[in-house]
């Protein structure tokens, strides 16, 4: 049992086999190693692995974070007059960053048309 769930990321809860009840994890701090021991009896087993907690976390298409399709009038977003909007030639856009594939990407709406770009880098 102990070896059945390592692929699984679980890890095996152990029990005492004098009292069934849990066996908790600590070092034994003479020998240098993990182990683990039944708080109502003396018996003590060596750990076979270092990993005694692992918490998995999942995320489902629904937690992800959205990104507001219209952030014009967002008033914390910070705008900038230095862009030109390809569509309507207009001079002013809100910008904010967003995590992509790529890493972090900085993304602008124009104030005037609503066109969305994201930033190349480049210098037109």
């Amino acid at each position: 049992m102990a070896g059945s769930d390592t692929h699984s990321g679980a890890v095996p809860l152990r029990f005492c086999p004098n009292s069934n009840d849990l066996l908790y994890p600590k070092e034994d701090r003479v020998n240098k190693k993990l182990v683990y021991f039944c708080r109502n009896c003396d018996y003590t087993i060596a750990a076979t692995e270092n990993c005694v907690h692992r918490r998995t976390i999942f995320h489902s298409a629904s937690e992800i974070t959205a990104v507001i399709h219209d952030v014009r009038t967002d008033p914390t977003l910070p705008r900038s007059k230095d862009v030109q909007c390809s569509l309507c030639d207009a001079r002013e856009a809100v910008f904010f960053s967003q995590t992509t594939t790529e890493g972090m990407s900085l993304f602008f709406q124009c104030i005037n048309c609503g066109n969305k770009w994201k930033d190349t880098g480049t210098v037109a």
